[in-house]
């Protein structure tokens, strides 16, 4: 046990000592893939769309590497073209295609806002702006407001404002639901509702049902008797969605218990040979392996170390987006 402390000491130090300048390629390399002059974030997988989701990272990267002017940049835009003035949240969606060239679907998707109200946090103390801070407390308050519910004994996150609580079931996806995110707006706030959302994600994970893997799908019906069972209108896989699971996961604790069904089933395969995805019900996985941005997660979970991403490397937005995100979260377990 001394030994992999002192191994782990050595490896923080190591990483701690990392020059601001090196620090800079990789968020160099993703500005000039997917940050436009104006601010906006493109998803070059999906047509070049932009969402609040893809801003939301943005402002995350800037703000770890100390880019404020980036930062503010991508707000402006985010600001200006996504901003619901209704609701205070994001439009989640923003095309450029053909005669398509703006908000194409007013719907927030929570997980962009909840990102976005932690990267203001998070600039807050970087940058001791005190409208950050207060910022990123309004669109979360927002957020308990218009998506967080008491659903079936549960306090959850619904995906967002339209569309998901029905009759007799919410659909939730767990990947929305942002521990670090949360547990920053817990200690900044002292509302015990953001903690309650914390512990109640992990009651869920705990608690799939009909399924013979203990990953979480990508979505989840919630019923109101308490069952939790992977939603039918997509396949119930562990996949593209669900991967972030884990790494919030291990960000707001590096030691949760809930980690450990991801470390048993990666640990059947190796590095390069571990699918893309895999159908929690009838096992059944991808023909093809891992992704660069998924391969960074599950290295993150396994306890392999995680290196600054080459994004120049990176298959598109979301893969570079999810390698940035596994090495902020490597990098502050320490």
């Amino acid at each position: 046990m001394i030994k992999l402390n002192f191994k782990k000491a050595l490896l923080a130090l190591a990483l701690s000592a990392i020059s601001s300048s090196a620090l800079a390629n990789a968020w160099d390399d993703y500005k000039a893939k997917y940050l436009q002059a104006d601010g906006a974030i493109v998803d070059t997988y999906n047509h070049n769309k932009s969402h609040s989701e893809g801003q939301s990272y943005g402002l995350m990267f800037s703000c770890f590497y100390d880019d404020k002017d980036s930062f503010d940049k991508i707000l402006n835009w985010t600001d200006s073209n996504l901003k619901d003035k209704t609701t205070g949240l994001y439009s989640w969606a923003y095309e450029r295609e053909g005669n398509k060239t703006g908000v194409t679907d007013k719907n927030n998707a929570t997980d962009g806002d909840l990102m976005i109200a932690y990267a203001l946090l998070r600039a807050g103390k970087k940058w001791g702006d005190k409208n950050y801070t207060k910022r990123g407390e309004e669109i979360a308050i927002r957020l308990l407001n218009l998506v967080a519910t008491n659903y079936a004994g549960y306090n959850v996150l619904l995906p967002g404002v339209k569309g998901f609580y029905y009759d007799k079931y919410v659909i939730i996806n767990n990947s929305y639901t942002i521990y670090p995110a949360l547990d920053e707006l817990y200690k900044t706030t002292h509302m015990k509702q953001f903690r309650d959302l914390m512990v109640d994600g992990k009651r869920l994970l705990n608690n799939l049902q009909n399924q013979n893997l203990a990953l979480s799908p990508d979505w989840v019906k919630l019923y109101q008797n308490s069952e939790n069972l992977p939603a039918e209108q997509w396949p119930p896989r562990f996949s593209y969605d669900a991967i972030r699971v884990p790494l919030y996961l291990y960000w707001q604790n590096r030691r949760a218990k809930e980690l450990q069904p991801y470390k048993d089933y990666w640990s059947m395969y190796s590095h390069d040979n571990t699918p893309a995805w895999v159908d929690v019900v009838s096992k059944q996985t991808a023909p093809y392996p891992m992704s660069s941005g998924l391969k960074a997660v599950r290295d993150l979970v396994t306890g392999t170390a995680v290196f600054e991403p080459n994004i120049k490397l990176s298959e598109d937005y979301y893969n570079a987006s999810l390698s940035m995100l596994a090495y902020m979260a490597y990098r502050e377990s320490f």
